[in-house]
């Protein structure tokens, strides 16, 4: 995505070069094109200074809020409503629909800028060919942006068939595998010898181990590919948190872990995707609980803070290397404990990218007294 805005920046640079151009040799003034090409090239330089930050909500919109103003005064300064330029207001619209987010935002702001440059519409006659060859700019990046959106919903639905047909094929004789090797170790049909058991039991664990490898892999890809359907509902997340809490129950036994919640009396409300939030917390519980060394403690405490939902799984184990908490939650970092412990960096992973779907972010700190705080800040209070 990075790539293509800074093509379609590129573009419209050029664009606006060759623009400023033919204005001068057709007999603009040098001081009014060179205005004129000042505003147009504002929203691609800040294109660039974005680049970075795109992949956050509030850098894509900045961008096309940029567009929406940079391209409103154009319109404004060749002829108002009468201006060939007005088709550059569907810039924004295009833009928007190749970012995937602020689409509607974005076409709003397209007729809200056309009315106002109506309002006070100046002409100048120093711009020669200038509006012309700019206009003919503007065209040519609206049908590349258009262009590069389609090959992308195409490119995604293919994937997203891709997905749908491997997540069957995987998870289907993985069921299986789980299904009879707990059938015998449990010897439903007859006493087998214990070696047999506990080689069953292996199964079903190495099982159950890649099945939760196999739909981290797919729900990362799900989300990469723009196929991941957050279903948004308004519940009590003190629920989720006992759900979590009681299914990872087992595997701080065998740890000998003490496994606790602390969360508010009062019922807190959430708008947000339920299984996302339990899955997340799935993720971050069973971390803690693979790094804390035998009869250790985890806790999942709950809170509201300066208007957001905090969840944070803390741990008294070794903690995090503050040299290592930038890159955690990147695919495949595990950091230097994750060498002495199944894995695959995944888990981290898939909670980030399920953080930023509800707008939240992911972090990492030192917990009161020793150990890891692994904190998920989501803004879906609800009212």
């Amino acid at each position: 995505m990075a790539v293509a805005l800074a093509w379609a920046g590129w573009i419209w640079a050029a664009g606006v070069v060759v623009a400023a151009f033919i204005g001068v040799f057709s007999g603009g003034e040098r001081q009014d094109v060179a205005a004129a090409s000042a505003l147009a090239l504002a929203p691609a330089l800040i294109g660039f200074i974005l680049l970075p930050l795109i992949g956050l909500r509030w850098g894509a919109l900045a961008l096309i809020l940029a567009w929406i103003v940079a391209l409103t005064g154009l319109v404004a300064g060749t002829g108002g409503w009468g201006s060939p330029l007005a088709a550059g207001l569907l810039i924004p619209v295009a833009l928007a629909r190749t970012l995937g987010r602020w689409t509607r935002i974005a076409g709003i702001g397209a007729v809200a800028g056309y009315a106002a440059s109506g309002l006070a519409p100046l002409m100048y006659a120093g711009l020669g060919r200038f509006t012309v060859a700019l206009t003919f700019a503007a065209l040519v990046l609206i049908v590349w942006l258009t262009g590069f959106a389609q090959r992308r919903d195409t490119r995604e639905a293919a994937a997203g068939q891709r997905i749908a047909e491997v997540s069957h094929e995987l998870r289907t004789p993985l069921t299986h595998i789980l299904g009879f090797s707990e059938m015998i170790e449990r010897q439903i049909f007859g006493e087998i010898g214990s070696r047999y058991v506990e080689y069953a039991g292996l199964i079903r664990k190495s099982g159950t181990h890649l099945l939760g490898l196999v739909n981290d892999l797919l729900d990362l890809s799900r989300i990469d590919a723009g196929k991941f359907e957050v279903q948004l509902g308004t519940f009590d997340v003190r629920a989720v948190i006992e759900d979590v809490v009681r299914v990872s129950v087992d595997s701080a036994e065998k740890k000998q872990i003490a496994l606790g919640m602390l969360t508010p009396e009062a019922a807190l409300k959430v708008h947000a995707d339920d299984r996302a939030v339990k899955r997340m917390l799935i993720n971050t519980v069973s971390n803690a609980i693979k790094f804390t060394p035998e009869g250790g403690k985890v806790m999942v405490q709950a809170s509201e803070v300066n208007g957001v939902l905090r969840l944070d799984t803390i741990d008294n184990g070794p903690g995090i290397p503050e040299a290592e908490r930038a890159i955690l939650g990147q695919a495949y970092e595990r950091g230097s404990g994750g060498a002495r412990a199944e894995g695959t960096g995944l888990g981290l992973s898939l909670v980030r990218a399920l953080a930023a779907l509800h707008g939240g972010t992911l972090s990492f700190h030192e917990a009161p007294g020793g150990g890891a705080l692994v904190r998920i800040t989501l803004p879906v209070l609800a009212d």
